[in-house]
């Protein structure tokens, strides 16, 4: 067994979080399209449901490569400790971006502008942690 299974399984947590908040998306998604009677396409025209897509869509294109980071850190050896902030982090900045780009009262919400700025904050620490590690 890896000297570091235990990060490996604190990462394998916030994995499995963050995959359970994309599938709650995907299922936002679908069930937009429903509600719309919209089953193919992109929404032209339909901001709730481009709005369901882009939340979707903005979390597939940032939480795959923050928890392949989070899992080079495990096997670089950081603390567990850290692995369960950034993870913590990864999931409150994509849960509050979500919400963020479904509501529709204001041009753009706070919840999804700080959701963004955390999830950029944790994309450039895990890099530079990264970097620290393996030099």
């Amino acid at each position: 067994m890896p000297e570091n299974m235990e990060a490996l399984k604190v990462v394998a947590v916030w994995a499995a979080l963050n995959f359970a908040w994309m599938f709650a998306l995907a299922v936002n998604t679908y069930r937009t399209r429903s509600q719309e009677n919209i089953y193919l396409g992109i929404a032209a025209g339909n901001e709730k449901l481009e709005r369901a897509i882009r939340a979707h869509g903005n979390n597939t294109e940032y939480v795959p490569s923050i928890l392949l980071g989070l899992l080079f850190l495990a096997q670089l050896g950081e603390n567990q400790t850290l692995l369960h902030g950034a993870g913590a982090v990864l999931l409150t900045s994509r849960v509050l971006h979500a919400i963020g780009m479904q509501q529709t009262h204001q041009e753009i919400p706070l919840n999804r502008i700080l959701g963004n700025v955390l999830c950029w904050l944790l994309y450039l620490a895990i890099m530079i942690r990264m970097l620290m590690l393996s030099l």
